[in-house]
């Protein structure tokens, strides 16, 4: 993979765009795993693999079926009686809670840049983080971003081209001026592809604030 070198240049700087489940937001992939599991449906792993998911979820991702259709396609592959709730709930699951510390690097880097959330989602998962997100912080992270764009309301998702040159166009991004942070390769690997800047992200190693910092950003 082409990397970015730390640190960077921040001068021609101007949009930082940031991938939402892993950089800002926790998530246990085995979880959903294990509760379809004790709902019947054993083999959900090789089916949702993390990077390696079933056509099903990139239609969901991009909102090409209903939330009805998937959940109900879920159901089917349970034990008898498995409700539709149960499913989702199984389905959540994967969603633990916003990172504790990320609060205050996303108000200083709103200090300084257009700052933009770009995440690979879907419209179940995303009513039950914003309101997650909604009753802990109020309105204090959706203010954070200009914009907030999900894969599922664009209609195309990382790491399509595609995406990347949409919600450029959308946003009137330079691409010279982007700077894409994703904790998923194939993603930051697109970026760079369309001429964004683009780093990889692991918050194993280091926390948002300590990335930047390597980056060579005071924040």
């Amino acid at each position: 993979m082409s990397k970015t070198i730390l640190p960077i240049d921040w001068t021609p700087i101007r949009h930082v765009v940031l991938d939402f489940g892993g950089v800002l937001y926790e998530i246990d992939h085995a979880a959903p795993a294990k509760a379809f599991f004790d709902l019947g449906f054993t083999d959900f792993q090789k089916w949702f693999a993390h990077g390696h998911q079933y056509p099903i979820m990139d239609d969901l991702e991009c909102g090409r079926i209903s939330d009805n259709m998937f959940l109900q396609a879920l159901q089917s592959r349970c034990n008898p009686g498995t409700s539709l709730d149960d499913v989702k709930k199984a389905w959540n699951s994967v969603l633990i809670g916003l990172r504790s510390d990320i609060m205050p690097v996303l108000m200083a880097l709103k200090s300084q840049f257009d700052l933009v959330l770009f995440s690979n989602t879907n419209a179940i998962h995303a009513q039950f983080f914003e309101r997650q997100i909604l009753d802990n912080l109020g309105r204090d992270f959706s203010n954070a971003f200009r914009q907030i764009i999900y894969s599922h309301r664009l209609g195309q998702r990382k790491p399509d081209a595609k995406a990347y040159l949409t919600l450029a166009k959308e946003l009137d991004l330079d691409a010279s001026g982007t700077l894409f942070i994703d904790d998923t390769e194939s993603n930051v690997v697109g970026a760079i592809h369309v001429g964004w800047q683009a780093t990889l992200h692991n918050p194993k190693d280091r926390s948002l604030g300590q990335l930047f910092a390597d980056l060579g950003l005071k924040i």
